[in-house]
């Protein structure tokens, strides 16, 4: 009876610790499309639905002013930002450490080589991963973009949202 229950509790210790270990391989794999430069080995790590329904809130909350609605965006402009933002291209871009920006032109170039500048991997939370690319060697809350890797089942992840740099 002592051997079953070792076991069953080193089996429980075993997942528990993949659950927890599990967005390394992924993230790697990442990585790896990244490095790659070609847009469509980026594109089975993007939950495009709910990076447009985080890029829609951010354009919404960017440029749309209570105070004055007459600048505000209409439905169909902020699904055009959202449309033309959301692309495997961007992401390259701002792993590469481009600063980017919904309702602003990206470059028509991707830069040669990895970012420049730091780059850090973390946990948010259980259920997030975070890959936050700084802009420039100051590595603070103002100076960096994120992606977000969200738990999609048990093992896999998925790029789920970003966040951006609120400063000018």
């Amino acid at each position: 009876m002592k051997l079953f229950l070792g076991a069953f509790l080193l089996a429980v210790a075993g997942l528990v610790g993949w659950y927890c270990y599990c967005p390394v391989p992924v993230i790697d794999q990442f990585l790896a499309a990244v490095a790659s430069g070609k847009p469509e080995a980026v594109q089975p790590f993007m939950d495009v639905a709910s990076l447009q329904q985080n890029v829609a809130e951010y354009v919404r909350l960017r440029y749309n002013q209570a105070g004055n609605p007459s600048t505000n965006l209409s439905p169909d402009q902020v699904d055009s930002i959202t449309d033309s933002f959301v692309a495997p291209k961007t992401i390259l871009l701002m792993m590469k450490g481009v600063k980017l920006e919904p309702g602003n032109a990206l470059p028509d170039s991707l830069p040669d080589g990895p970012s420049p500048y730091p780059i850090d991997r973390h946990y948010e939370s259980p259920e997030v991963y975070a890959i936050d690319i700084y802009l420039s060697g100051a590595q603070t809350p103002d100076n960096k973009m994120s992606l977000l890797f969200e738990r999609n089942g048990w093992f896999d992840w998925k790029l789920a949202a970003f966040r951006f740099s609120w400063s000018g």
